[in-house]
């Protein structure tokens, strides 16, 4: 290969421009594509080095990105979508900054994971593939995302059991449909079904009126 790494490390760098993500197999299947004799080994030092001058940055083992961003993270972990706090936070119905918070059809051993070098700091949440719906694909900042909508959203919520302060379910609990949300409650089982429309019934008015506050 002409021009040693650095040429190879402009090679990656065209290759995955367009792309949120990418694996160390996916830079071997195009690399050996383009260099029959390219070895595993002449691209890990490669992707190490480019690592290294932060021309491409790691996010877990075996997969990196060209930028820097936390809102990409969960391309790492796809199929995916950005739910609880996460989700309330790209909907704009909470003020607070929030870790990205991604639901996942992988196994997870951890639910939070260092990214970027360990420079920041991400929540998993493994998803059974049954409950893998109720998702819809926004714009967040400069980048399209799959976000739970408002009726899933809340389910995940309870489902997780992620705890918020009362006032801050007031604009989800508005946009809350609730006749979406009892169809998608009957793929659950009855604890987490009946759980969440009780709190609907009992805060879904106040909400939609304005006057729910904090009881404590």
């Amino acid at each position: 290969m002409k021009g040693g790494w650095t040429t190879l490390a402009d090679e990656i760098e065209v290759i995955f421009k367009d792309f949120k993500t990418f694996t160390f197999n996916d830079a071997r299947m195009v690399l050996r594509y383009r260099h029959k004799s390219i070895s595993d080994k002449t691209i890990q030092v490669t992707l190490s080095r480019m690592a290294a001058r932060k021309r491409i940055y790691q996010l877990t083992k075996g997969v990196y990105s060209l930028e820097k961003r936390d809102e990409i993270a969960g391309f790492a972990f796809a199929p995916f979508y950005y739910g609880g706090l996460a989700a309330l936070m790209i909907r704009d119905m909470i003020d607070d900054q929030v870790k990205m918070e991604i639901m996942t059809t992988h196994r997870v051993k951890a639910s939070f994971i260092a990214v970027f070098g360990g420079s920041s700091t991400i929540v998993l949440h493994h998803i059974q593939r049954k409950y893998y719906f109720g998702f819809e694909d926004l714009k967040y900042g400069d980048i399209t995302v799959p976000v739970s909508d408002p009726e899933k959203t809340l389910i995940d919520l309870f489902y997780y059991r992620v705890k918020i302060a009362i006032q801050d379910y007031s604009e989800l609990l508005r946009a809350v449909n609730t006749k979406k949300l009892a169809r998608y409650l009957k793929v659950y089982n009855k604890r987490t079904a009946s759980m969440v429309m009780e709190f609907v019934k009992e805060h879904k008015e106040p909400a939609d009126s304005g006057k729910l506050e904090n009881p404590y």
